[in-house]
């Protein structure tokens, strides 16, 4: 009877064991189950990477390509500010050979002008002015300190001759007047020079002759009668020389 109580109870024993060792194996195997991981999500997750590696790849494309057609839209703006500048600078040198142009027209038309208008004397005017010189003269003859200007007395020469300077100088300036309205611009510029150079001349000659008395009583008279015989000299030179009939 104890014999059969013992087996029984090695019996349930093994039982037990064998349940508690089944158990053990279930768990085992259950954890590892959980702890292996699942192909899919390996294969989702490397997916998931060979796209987030790829993505540098396909941003740095995409920006070339911005970049590109960045570039390809400078140059074309570049190109046309070029185009406009090239433009511009024609349309500049057009202008300026055009202005050359009218220059150079305007020029020659006042060249032409000068050459068709170039007046060297006045017509018709000689005879009438030799009259007007001469008459002058007669009117001085006329005047009644020359007597005693032939007499030689000092203040009445110097009376005579100082009015006779006057009156031809007066004439002078009538003429040289008519001359440089009716005369070309070229002829009147020789004339003008010419003129200065005269006047300088007649001055200088009359102070050297007023010189000849200098603090005598005959240093006025000497001065007058030079100035006068030069400015009625100076007056028939310039009626015989630019003046016709």
């Amino acid at each position: 009877m104890r014999k059969r109580r013992s087996l029984i109870t090695v019996t349930l024993l093994i039982i037990l064991f064998a349940g508690m060792s089944a158990c053990s194996n279930s768990s085992n195997d259950a954890a590892s189950s959980k702890t292996q991981p699942d192909p899919e999500s390996i294969s989702k997750r490397t997916d998931n990477s060979s796209q987030s590696k790829d993505s540098p790849s396909e941003s740095t494309s995409q920006t070339e390509n911005n970049g590109n057609e960045h570039s390809e839209v400078t140059a074309s703006e570049n190109s046309n500010e070029q185009a406009d500048d090239n433009q511009e600078q024609a349309n500049n040198i057009d202008n300026s050979n055009s202005t050359d142009s009218t220059i150079e027209t305007k020029e020659d038309g006042i060249q032409e002008a000068n050459t068709t208008d170039t007046v060297t004397k006045i017509e018709g005017r000689k005879t009438a002015f030799i009259e007007k010189l001469d008459s002058i003269q007669k009117e001085l003859d006329a005047l009644p300190e020359k007597n005693d200007s032939d007499k030689g007395v000092t203040n009445a020469m110097k009376n005579y001759y100082g009015r006779s300077y006057e009156m031809y100088d007066k004439e002078l300036n009538e003429i040289y007047a008519l001359l440089k309205k009716e005369l070309s611009p070229e002829t009147m510029k020789g004339l003008k020079t010419e003129q200065i150079k005269w006047i300088e001349q007649k001055e200088k000659t009359a102070n050297e002759e007023r010189l000849k008395y200098n603090g005598g009583t005959f240093e006025n008279v000497a001065l007058y009668i030079s100035l006068y015989e030069s400015t009625k000299e100076r007056c028939y030179k310039l009626v015989n020389e630019y003046m016709t009939d």
